[in-house]
């Protein structure tokens, strides 16, 4: 478990028997003129699918590993406040006036984005049987994932060029595939400013570290359970599972490269409440229903040194 982790409302088995609930709910329906004429059936169903998605969401989601979170309510203006250490011994003469420091306040405006997600489910087809609800929940959360990470990972890589207040590169290059090299200069900088560091990836990209002397392995039950592999010279090594979509062709996590970080985040995401802007509602023509949720958030990186990334050209 990884500091700032979320909490999922339901466990994997949790979730089966939540499926199963959810497509049962339908069974007791033998026309679509029944299901348009519950209207608390529609809102129950939407509300239950949105949970589903959140909770399936949850417990894959990596982006805890790379920042802190905070949330603020519908209509909260949000911003960022850091406190800045400015004090130093000076030398001191007698009779003389000392100088006097304070910390210094800092504020960064944050920018959050608001996302929807609608979908609409064909209830001629759930009704033949050919469609089952819970694939909505599933493919809900998938969608999610997606575009967390790719806003989460693509504010890290971004923010993460040049060099730390050190002088040390904070990006770092290999030849084909991860070198031991590559990796061993992006953790040596990254110990400096960080600590309890783990490196991510997609297995594509981490597999040349399981040959690389000072890797240990872990049991494969702790590998499924938690996405860890194993140790690399103390540092973490943990599998990012990419939700690649066939549809679009969309991958959210690249193999060509690797993030490391550590317990001490140099980014902030920041989530805005915003279930007060979901829906659901019938549509008559085509005997659809319609749903969807909105979500509300933002990345802010202020301490890019606080990561490394390394590629693969």
């Amino acid at each position: 478990m990884f500091a700032g982790m979320r909490i999922a409302k339901r466990g994997r088995d949790e979730l089966s028997e939540a499926k199963l609930a959810l497509n049962d709910a339908f069974l007791k329906y033998n026309s679509i003129g029944q299901i348009v004429a519950d209207t608390e059936f529609q809102f129950v169903v939407a509300e239950l699918i949105r949970q589903l998605a959140i909770d399936e969401f949850v417990l894959t989601d990596p982006t805890p590993l790379f920042c802190m979170r905070a949330q603020a309510e519908l209509g909260q203006t949000i911003e960022l406040e850091e406190y800045v250490n400015s004090m130093r011994m000076v030398r001191r003469h007698p009779g003389s006036q000392s100088y006097v420091f304070q910390p210094i306040k800092r504020k960064y405006p944050i920018v959050t984005k608001e996302y929807d997600l609608p979908f609409g489910i064909d209830l001629e087809k759930v009704l033949r049987r050919e469609l089952t609800p819970a694939v909505f929940a599933e493919h809900a959360a998938q969608a999610l994932s997606r575009i967390w990470v790719n806003t989460v990972l693509g504010a890290i890589d971004s923010a993460s060029t040049g060099t730390d207040h050190y002088g040390r590169n904070q990006r770092f290059t290999s030849v084909g595939s991860l070198s031991q090299a590559s990796l061993d200069g992006a953790l040596q900088a990254l110990g400096d400013v960080n600590t309890d560091m783990f490196v991510a990836g997609r297995y594509f990209a981490l597999f040349p570290v399981t040959g690389f002397s000072g890797f240990s392995n872990l049991a494969l039950e702790e590998i499924r359970q938690t996405g860890l592999v194993g140790y690399y010279k103390g540092a973490k090594v943990v599998l990012l599972r990419d939700d690649f979509n066939w549809w679009t062709q969309e991958i959210a996590i690249p193999s060509n490269r690797v993030y490391l970080g550590g317990g001490n985040k140099g980014a902030w995401l920041h989530e805005r409440d915003v279930a007060a802007l979901n829906y659901q509602y019938i549509d008559h023509e085509t005997a659809w229903l319609k749903t969807g949720f909105r979500v509300d958030f933002g990345v802010t990186v202020v301490q890019p040194w606080k990561y490394r990334v390394c590629d693969m050209v």
